[in-house]
């Protein structure tokens, strides 16, 4: 396995474990590493294609997961906007009455 390919395994494993635990920050900060490492891995003279295309393929389930888990946050969010503004309309009607 050469150098690029581990590199990409340990940035994603770091990944997995950021995205469990929450870190959007660092959920971030990973995916700028991960894009910089696939270029580098993909020039690579040398490469292994058959770990390098391993290293993408569970790199890509990760990203299916990550966005799935975004949507559904994103979802959940905009259901406690709405509830807020819903509020915030009760709100102003009993002041109206009040």
């Amino acid at each position: 396995m050469t150098v690029a390919v581990k590199q990409l395994e340990d940035t994603h494993q770091a990944l997995v474990e950021a995205v469990h635990a929450g870190d959007w920050q660092q959920v971030s900060q990973l995916d700028h590493v991960c894009r910089e490492l696939v270029a580098h891995a993909m020039a690579e003279d040398g490469r292994e294609d058959q770990a390098l295309a391993d290293a993408l393929d569970n790199l890509l389930t990760t990203y299916r997961e990550v966005v799935a888990l975004c949507q559904a946050v994103q979802g959940k969010l905009a259901e406690e906007l709405q509830e807020l503004q819903r509020n915030k309309q009760s709100a102003k009607v009993y002041q109206m009455f009040s």
